[in-house]
């Protein structure tokens, strides 16, 4: 069917401009898809754009690209590196995925075998399947952090319960926990800098603060492996430190976990085998230089990793350093991190 006479609704500059790339009907239109039709001579953004709504409004489309991006399933648009992108999970984990972080999006395709093994997000020995979804490299690299950040946690609680199991009256309360959201929830505009933990009293007044990093690398004086030379944390992060101590109106330490993961074939368990605490007011001392990350446009403050002291420390620290300490930021408040 010519144009003129298939009652599509196509501006005279963008009929010439098929009509030069000899396609003379809907129906050869019809057969492109939206690839095709930008590789025609003449027919750019603009003018695809003006047919691809005439074609809208005349209840039209063009073909659909076989070859076309995949859409993520996180950030939920197109995007050139989105592939299949496969986790065990328990039932109870896959769901919380498709509801919580994918919007409502089944995975493309879930394993008919079950077994046993550890689920990728829970950290859980449990009944578990393989199942997929379309992610770009940004959110499957999100997503797989997720099962860290959890058992990075727990690790934190458990070894705290241990550590500080002659004083169970300073009582460790988790404040941002590890959840499952779509890409973009949460804007720099809404963004509220808090910690990962407060410690409260028996009174339930809390004394203080921590905010958790998690890698799988070591740090002196334990875990696993050769020790890390220096250890960066984001500005950004120095500064929600920063602000989340003025709101608590309490001193904030950084604690980093190692955490590392152990085969269980076919799946894999993360396990903590290390935990160092640095104090805020000797962080400064031991700041090597700040500068932008590789690769990213982000800056970060690098730290001597003599900075950090075996977790097991921290309950003497406490006990003795921290009065003076919590006396020194009533006084003149909590120290910069890092100075550009």
């Amino acid at each position: 069917m010519q144009f003129r006479d298939s009652g599509l609704s196509i501006e005279r500059a963008e009929e010439q401009r098929l009509l030069r790339a000899q396609v003379t009907s809907v129906e050869q239109l019809l057969e492109l898809n939206k690839r095709e039709l930008l590789r025609l001579p003449g027919i750019g953004e603009g003018s695809s754009s003006r047919i691809l709504a005439a074609l809208a409004n005349a209840g039209l489309s063009l073909a659909e690209d076989p070859y076309a991006a995949n859409e993520c399933a996180r950030e939920a648009k197109a995007a050139r590196d989105a592939e299949l992108r496969s986790y065990f999970l328990c039932d109870s984990c896959r769901d919380a995925y498709a509801q919580q972080a994918f919007g409502d999006r089944s995975p493309e395709w879930v394993s008919s075998e079950r077994v046993e093994g550890y689920c990728c997000h829970c950290n859980e020995l449990r009944t578990v399947r393989l199942s997929q979804w379309f992610l770009c490299g940004t959110c499957d690299r999100v997503v797989r952090s997720l099962g860290r950040g959890l058992a990075s946690a727990k690790f934190v609680a458990s070894s705290w319960a241990d550590t500080f199991g002659s004083a169970p009256e300073l009582s460790l309360r988790e404040t941002d926990p590890v959840e499952l959201r779509p890409r973009g929830r949460r804007s720099d505009v809404d963004r509220v800098a808090t910690v990962d933990f407060v410690a409260d009293d028996a009174a339930g007044e809390t004394v203080l603060g921590v905010e958790l990093k998690s890698g799988r690398s070591a740090l002196p004086g334990g875990g696993i492996g050769k020790p890390m030379s220096t250890f960066q944390l984001d500005t950004t992060d120095c500064d929600d430190i920063t602000t989340a101590a003025a709101a608590l109106n309490v001193p904030v330490f950084l604690v980093h976990a190692q955490i590392i993961g152990r085969a269980h074939a076919p799946t894999e368990r993360y396990e903590g085998v290390g935990l160092w605490f640095a104090s805020p007011w000797e962080m400064p001392q031991h700041l090597k230089e700040v500068r932008s990350r590789p690769r990213e446009r982000r800056d970060a403050a690098y730290f001597k990793t003599a900075v950090f002291r075996p977790f097991a420390e921290f309950p003497a620290y406490v006990k003795h350093a921290f009065p003076e300490d919590l006396e020194s930021m009533r006084r003149d408040g909590f120290p910069f991190l890092y100075r550009s």
